[in-house]
């Protein structure tokens, strides 16, 4: 694996647990967590730069749920100690839909 995969690989990780961790304590039902993310990177003429981060994916909850889904994607979000880090040097942007099913 390349390190840039690794490191991606690590976000997704480390939001998937936090996601999951608040999901318990709300005892939400999930029915579905995805979580895919990718890097961009250019060459500087030196050498190579991660540009950014891309986080997408897809949250099934319970019925009655939705709300509860919503808010625990957001503490995801503001929580994971690894975006968190590297919130002031790297964006991260996050595209995650959220449903009842």
């Amino acid at each position: 694996l390349c390190p840039d995969e690794l490191f991606v690989a690590a976000v997704l990780g480390c939001l998937n647990n936090t996601f999951l961790d608040f999901q318990r304590r709300f005892e939400m039902e999930l029915k579905l967590l995805t979580l895919h993310g990718t890097a961009t990177s250019v060459f500087d003429g030196n050498g190579y730069l991660i540009t950014g981060i891309r986080i997408s994916g897809e949250v099934i909850v319970g019925e009655d749920e939705l709300e509860t889904g919503k808010r625990c994607v957001e503490l995801m979000k503001e929580y994971c100690h690894l975006t968190r880090t590297i919130k002031d040097c790297l964006p991260v942007e996050f595209d995650i839909s959220i449903r009842e099913g």
